[in-house]
């Protein structure tokens, strides 16, 4: 009876200890994407290439833009997609955050797109996302003729940012081994008496 009762206990502790661990929150942050504005207008692509599947938690995708931004102008803008699917326009006076201004239509800016988790998983399955940022073709790339655009170039920077759920490799190892230890010793004791 006494052996049945430890038994037990042990499994119910490695069992509690088993979702403990997998209920325990890994945030990924992809790596910064930037890219310098070489043409008017121009298309840029970031790839994150064995994205960790995400769980049904929301996520952030990080813009980070300097160049030929009015902050005033709704013309002057990008339009943001994650595989193929739109997220909005990104601009300095559309839900931006002017970071500096160096001239009324030279600005760096930043702005968040808060992602869906139902998204995430979608985009994740495949563990590879695809990040599109498209300028409209009022974002010129020569700035001034007073070499501006050498002294600030002007860049976009992507950065994504969720939450997984991931069985961290030093906890699943524990795991193992003291099951193991535990099965071990459970047969030691068994055959000796």
């Amino acid at each position: 009876m006494r052996n049945r009762l430890i038994k037990s206990l042990v499994v119910l502790l490695l069992t509690a200890t088993s979702l403990q661990a997998s209920a325990a929150r890994y945030t990924y942050t992809s790596q910064v994407f930037r890219q310098n504005q070489t043409s008017d207008g121009q298309l840029f692509d970031f790839i994150i290439n064995n994205a960790p599947l995400a769980d049904l938690v929301d996520g952030s995708l990080y813009i980070r833009a300097r160049g030929d931004f009015s902050e005033d102008s709704n013309i002057e803008n990008m339009v943001v997609n994650i595989d193929d699917a739109t997220q909005g326009n990104a601009s300095p006076w559309d839900g931006g955050s002017i970071v500096e201004s160096y001239h009324f239509d030279v600005v760096e800016w930043s702005q968040e797109f808060v992602l869906s988790g139902s998204d995430l998983v979608s985009w994740t399955n495949d563990q590879k996302i695809v990040i599109t940022l498209d300028l409209s073709e009022d974002v010129e790339y020569n700035l001034f003729a007073d070499g501006f655009t050498k002294l600030y170039p002007p860049f976009v920077e992507a950065t994504l940012v969720y939450e997984t759920s991931v069985i961290p490799l030093p906890t699943a190892t524990w795991l193992f081994l003291s099951g193991l230890i535990g099965i071990l010793g459970y047969g030691r004791k068994r055959k000796s008496t």
